[in-house]
C-alpha cells in the first residue's frame, strides 16, 4: 500500500464520521430554529434599510444592504455550530416528509413563542393592575340602607343615614299637609276657546 492510499484511507475514515455527525445534528428542529432565526435576522436587515425593495434603493444602499444580510446570515449559522454549505446542502436533500417535518417543528417554534409572549404580556398587564389597585379608589354604585355612603367616617364609628333634606334647607318635607296640597292643585287655568271658529 503506497503512503499516498493510506493517506486518503485515514483522511476518508475521519471525514466520513464528522459528515455523519453533522447530518445527525440537523434534525427537523433545529432546521426549523435556523430557519427561524435567518427569517428574523433577515427582518430586522430589511427593517433598517426600511422595508423597501431593492429597486428603491440605491446602489450603494443595496450593496450595504446585501452585505449585512450575509453577515447576519452566517451570524446564524455560527450561532447554531453549522456551517452555511452543510445547511444549504441539508435543506437541498430534504425528502418531503422531512420538510413537512421541518415544517411542523416550525410552527411549534412559533406557537411555543407566541404562548411565551402571551404569558409575559399577562405577567405584565398583572402587575399593572396591581399598581393601579393599590391607588385605586373604591367606587360605590348606588345608595341603599343596606350598602350607605360614608363621607370622613371615623373607624368604629356607627353608620348615620340621614333622611330628606338637610337642616336650614326649605323644602316640601317642612311644608305643612295642607299648603303642599294647594300648591300642588293649584294649574294655571286654560284659555278659554275663541268665539267663532271656523266657518263651512
Amino acid at each position: 500500500m503506497s503512503r499516498r492510499t493510506s493517506v486518503l484511507l485515514v483522511a476518508s475514515w475521519l471525514a466520513v464520521p464528522g459528515l455523519a455527525l453533522a447530518e445527525e445534528e440537523l434534525t427537523p428542529e433545529k432546521l426549523a430554529a435556523i430557519r427561524r432565526d435567518e427569517k428574523a435576522a433577515q427582518a430586522r436587515v430589511d427593517s433598517a434599510y426600511g422595508n423597501r425593495k431593492s429597486s428603491e434603493m440605491s446602489n450603494e444602499e443595496r450593496q450595504q444592504s446585501t452585505r449585512e444580510q450575509q453577515a447576519a446570515g452566517l451570524g446564524v449559522m455560527e450561532k447554531h455550530g453549522v456551517s452555511d454549505k452543510e445547511y444549504s446542502r441539508r435543506m437541498a436533500r430534504l425528502t418531503p416528509e422531512e420538510r413537512e417535518a421541518v415544517d411542523q417543528a416550525e410552527k411549534k417554534l412559533e406557537a411555543e413563542e407566541k404562548a411565551k409572549r402571551v404569558a409575559e404580556q399577562k405577567k405584565r398587564q398583572g402587575e399593572d393592575a396591581e399598581a393601579v389597585a393599590a391607588d385605586d379608589i373604591p367606587i360605590q354604585m348606588g345608595i341603599s340602607d343596606e350598602n350607605p355612603v360614608e363621607l370622613e367616617a371615623a373607624e368604629g364609628a356607627g353608620n348615620v343615614v340621614e333622611q330628606g333634606l338637610p337642616p336650614g334647607e326649605q323644602g316640601t318635607d317642612e311644608m305643612p299637609a295642607n299648603e303642599s296640597f294647594e300648591a300642588a292643585t293649584e294649574a294655571p287655568a286654560a284659555p278659554a276657546p275663541k268665539a267663532g271658529g271656523r266657518r263651512k
